[in-house]
């Protein structure tokens, strides 16, 4: 086995193409790798430490707890790939009364899959046990098990991780086992002796959703008593994050040891199934040593001046079956420039025993802004492709030292060259590093002390983790928490000194790599991040039940946009169908509140624009700043909730209005307006960036600005049923919108034989005069157009429908013309009709129907 002594390599530099067999060589310079606009997972829940993940089908999932004080956790599934999310509740459907109906549970939380996309869900609660749960369908049903569950019915638990054993038709099979699949393994930290491998199969987990609910224990050799923690064995490797191998279904985790010299050696732990899925690691103990045979274990790095373990050690395994690890140093000399981020690579042809040089994928610098680093994480994708993500600070001081830092995200690219059959060669790797945030996710200290922040007043917030992984084309998405709002509950903290609650409501944020090389080797593309003056949504996905259910019209968002003209902000907001705001309370249980809410973000402040209404339609508008409501946990108090107050409740009295046609329709649509006093909203000006607008729905039992604490304590806020998120602007002056034209000219069949003509010219910028005219020689019918009341465009069914008056043989008549494109339906269609009683409809002739 290797043994690698600490000679770290600084691998930024250029990106290189590096292809199997051969050494790196400079390729054409691929697009800058960048990033969208970041999406907001949850305008109203925060949480710490938030993990993601993506199904086969390419569905995007995100949870985290929001503290044992809770007992809750939060699991969203996005409903658009990973723009908005909706709430997953195990029982009933969320609703406006109760969003999560699931405790216990509040701490740390996982998520993985088998090939199928059923879902694994795992939730700590209370250091007791381990919450399960289970969907076959994105969330829309779920089965859960708070006992035995994950701890397999013993008591005391922390840190846990999935890995399934699911491997694809096809993949060679070298593993003993022998049982059904897919083998679900849950790993935890027993709190008692360290590691701890339960697993999950049909065999143990017969029931209804399973399995994956049900586990037990799947360690051998924790019969040997260890004195050295009073206990029994446990194979090395507790809060390290795992990897599990579809080949040969071992599993490997690794962690940090410390030497006599106070040096760390960083070590890899491998678990080998038998037939039944019980695994033997290499440390298995004997009589000579009952706690464990450490010699056993591969080294992946010696003689570390600091523990690699501190929140954690992270691995990943590519396609070709390369195993990745990244870590950030905790140093022992206390140096802050001393904590960076490494990343070392190992194959499996070498069983994983040979490890490359570490490289430092941090570069320390203030300049750049990641001078200190702690909540590594790293996602493989190609063969030698992997990407390390991680929170970088911009001053070189201790993490938990409160000196006003600012932290960003921060991903580095490594690619390592790779011979003819995937397998990492252990040069050292080209490093692309990029800032990830588009502004500081958080400011001053990062407590590292765990449940032991409270004793010494450490910020938490951000708990300890945070993840990347990849879509189907290699392009990244970062989950992480963004406190910079520093929005703390009013009265919370007296003193305003952060003792008891700590500001910053930690947003769940989601960004997507929109350009740049993949972890596939190919360039991806995404939106871009630049300014504009608004975003569409589709027609369709304002569901209730939010997962599962059918359309709700009343809360079907299409489009969002933002103006500025003097001191007011215009806040525009398409809707499906507002004009029967009963009937769509009704189809939302517990509704007495309809809320559609547009907040952003401008500098360090969350602002919004609102409208509310009842059931008895009786509209309200207003704006202002979010807040929050705190709730506490072991780590203190922070802000769990954040909410969008009315008038009178720290919300500003705005005016509006809600302007619905006839008959609204995803084509004809309601428009929201809110116009806000730029003094509310923090005066913005057309220089001022507006970040991460996004729209929603909700449906509330009761106003967000009345929100108490005991109602957040049990998650009686308001249910997000529909979203559009996000987009960056510059507000500017309302632009016209474009010029619409439709032209036709041809014959179609008569009404009683022959055929019949007609010609129509309608122009919104009135450049042309307007004209309808139409003539049936068999009816006898000669139509001409006086005026035009109406035009309406539907860009899904590519038609026109234009209404107005006019005359059929010098008589007055109503009229409705309704023309199909011919170039986008072929041969294209004309219909009309007269209020005198002909009718005629009929595909074309000849001629031509264009719409513009």
């Amino acid at each position: 086995m290797a043994r690698l002594r600490w000679v770290p390599t600084l691998g930024i530099g250029c990106a290189l193409l590096l292809t199997a067999g051969t050494l790196p060589v400079l390729a054409q310079t691929p697009p800058p790798i960048k990033f969208e606009v970041p999406a907001v997972v949850d305008p109203i829940h925060t949480n710490g430490e938030p993990d993601i993940a993506i199904d086969p089908q390419g569905r995007v999932f995100v949870s985290g707890p929001t503290g044992t004080g809770t007992q809750r956790s939060v699991w969203l599934g996005s409903v658009d790939r990973g723009h908005t999310f909706r709430i997953i509740n195990p029982g009933l459907p969320p609703n406006a009364l109760l969003g999560t109906n699931a405790p216990p549970g509040g701490g740390d939380t996982d998520i993985n899959f088998d090939r199928s996309g059923k879902q694994y869900f795992a939730d700590l609660y209370a250091l007791a046990c381990l919450r399960t749960a289970t969907t076959t369908d994105g969330g829309a049903t779920v089965s859960q098990s708070t006992y035995p569950a994950g701890c397999g019915g013993i008591p005391g638990a922390d840190r846990q991780w999935l890995a399934v054993y699911d491997p694809p038709e096809g993949t060679p099979n070298q593993s003993a086992y022998r049982g059904p699949r897919p083998l679900i393994y849950l790993e935890y930290n027993n709190v008692v002796s360290g590691a701890q491998w339960n697993m999950s199969n049909s065999a143990v987990d017969p029931l209804p959703g399973g399995p994956g609910l049900t586990y037990v224990v799947a360690t051998k050799g924790t019969t040997s008593p260890c004195t050295a923690n009073a206990s029994f064995y446990a194979p090395l490797g507790a809060d390290g994050y795992p990897a599990i191998d579809q080949v040969t279904g071992k599993v490997l985790q690794a962690a940090g040891s410390q030497n006599s010299d106070g040096t760390f050696n960083l070590l890899l732990n491998i678990g080998t199934p038998d037939a039944s899925g019980d695994l033997t690691f290499l440390d298995f103990p004997s009589s000579a040593k009952p706690c464990g045979d450490s010699s056993k274990l591969i080294h992946i790095a010696d003689g570390l001046p600091g523990s690699p373990s501190t929140l954690f050690t992270v691995l990943s395994m590519d396609i070709a079956r390369n195993l990745f690890i990244t870590w950030a140093l905790s140093p022992n000399s206390g140096s802050p420039a001393q904590r960076q981020v490494f990343v070392s690579a190992s194959s499996a042809a070498s069983g994983w025993t040979n490890w490359s040089t570490p490289v430092q994928v941090s570069d320390g610098s203030t300049v750049t802004g990641d001078a200190v680093n702690v909540f590594p994480w790293i996602k493989a994708g190609g063969a030698g492709r992997a990407e390390a993500v991680w929170y970088g600070s911009d001053k070189s001081v201790d993490p938990s030292s409160q000196s006003g830092q600012a932290w960003n995200v921060y991903m580095s690219q490594v690619v390592y060259a790779t011979d003819s059959m995937g397998a990492v060669r252990g040069a050292a790797p080209s490093v692309t590093l990029v800032k990830v945030s588009p502004h500081p996710m958080h400011y001053n200290d990062v407590c590292l002390a765990g449940t032991g922040c409270i004793a010494q007043q450490g910020n938490r917030n951000l708990a300890d983790f945070f993840a990347v992984t990849i879509d189907h084309t290699g392009a990244a998405e970062i989950v992480y928490d963004d406190t910079s709002n520093g929005l703390a509950q009013q009265g919370f903290t007296p003193t305003g000194n952060q003792t008891v609650d700590h500001a910053g409501a930690g947003v769940i944020t989601v960004a997507r790599q929109s350009s740049g090389a993949g972890l596939f080797g190919t360039n991806v593309s995404g939106p871009s991040n630049a300014p504009t003056t608004g975003i569409s949504d589709n027609f369709g996905d304002a569901l209730y039940p939010v997962i599962g259910g059918t359309n709700v019209l009343g809360m079907d968002i299409l489009s969002n946009s933002i103006s500025l003209s003097g001191n007011i902000l215009t806040v525009t907001t398409r809707i499906v169908d507002l004009s029967n705001p009963r009937a769509t309370a009704l189809r939302i249980a517990g509704t007495a509140f309809l809320q559609y809410i547009t907040r952003w973000q401008m500098g360090n402040t969350i602002y919004f624009a609102a409208m509310e209404n009842t059931p008895l339609n009786n509209p309200t508008f207003f704006a202002g700043k979010a807040q929050s409501v705190d709730l506490c946990s072991v780590s203190a108090c922070f802000p769990h909730v954040i909410t969008y107050p009315e008038p009178g409740l720290g919300g500003a009295t705005e005016t509006g209005s809600i302007k619905c046609p006839s008959t609204p329709s995803a084509s004809n649509p309601c428009t929201l307006t809110i116009n806000v006093n730029v003094a509310d909203v923090g005066n913005p000006t057309s220089s001022s960036l507006l970040e991460e607008v996004g729209s929603y729905s909700f449906a509330s039992a009761h106003q967000s600005g009345a929100m108490t604490n005991a109602q957040a304590e049990a998650d009686d806020v308001p249910l997000q049923v529909d979203g559009v998120c996000c987009y960056n602007t510059l507000p500017r002056p309302p632009q016209p919108p474009p010029c619409r034209m439709a032209d036709g000219n041809g014959d179609e069949p008569g009404n009683k034989g022959g055929s019949a003509h007609f010609s129509f010219h309608e122009d919104d910028c009135n450049q042309q005069p307007e004209s309808e005219d139409f003539s049936d020689p068999s009816s006898g019918t000669d139509f001409h157009s006086t005026q035009v009341n109406s035009v309406a465009y539907d860009n899904v069914a590519h038609t026109v429908t234009i209404a107005g008056l006019g005359t059929n043989n010098g008589f007055p008549v109503a009229f409705t013309i309704v023309a199909v494109d011919s170039s986008l339906v072929p041969p294209g269609l004309f219909s009309i009709t007269l209020s005198d009683g002909y009718i005629n409809t009929g595909s074309l002739l000849s001629g031509s129907i264009t719409l513009h």
